[in-house]
């Protein structure tokens, strides 16, 4: 892994900061995504289930004034990564909220279905939960817009 842009607990690289932290948080989500070689393959019908599942649980944790047209959520990579893109209230404790306190899916489980990363992104920011590390949370100043 390339060199966290902030020490923990820190969570947040604003737009304010220098460019060579955001290039550093840039670099270290790419790499919270990549696949090591002794990762197990992704399986896209067990992230497209988990998709399904969380729906629900996602559009209620929504609290942005449109989320009915703005909720989804996206399966990345044949599954390695898991999109939550909400209207409002994305932090970053939402990934690890959806999917381990309110739809009952151990971070480890992702990781053995080869997924690595559950991300949630809003009107204000996006957030990159790690599933190979539970206290691996990044969050960037990146709104979403569509």
């Amino acid at each position: 892994m390339p060199e966290r842009p902030v020490p923990r607990p820190q969570t947040m690289v604003g737009s304010g900061m220098s460019i060579e932290i955001q290039q550093k948080a840039i670099a270290y989500m790419v790499a919270m995504r990549a696949p090591h070689l002794d990762d197990v393959a992704a399986d896209p019908t067990y992230a497209n289930d988990l998709a399904t599942k969380l729906k629900p649980i996602v559009l209620a944790m929504d609290t942005g004034a449109d989320k009915a047209r703005l909720n989804r959520i996206d399966v990345v990579a044949s599954g390695r990564q898991l999109d939550l893109l909400m209207a409002g209230g994305c932090d970053e404790h939402a990934p690890l909220r959806a999917v381990v306190n309110r739809a009952g899916v151990p971070l480890a489980t992702l990781v053995s279905h080869g997924m690595l990363v559950v991300r949630c992104n809003d009107s204000r920011v996006q957030c990159l939960q790690s599933t190979r590390d539970p206290d691996d949370v990044l969050c960037t100043t990146a709104p979403r817009h569509k």
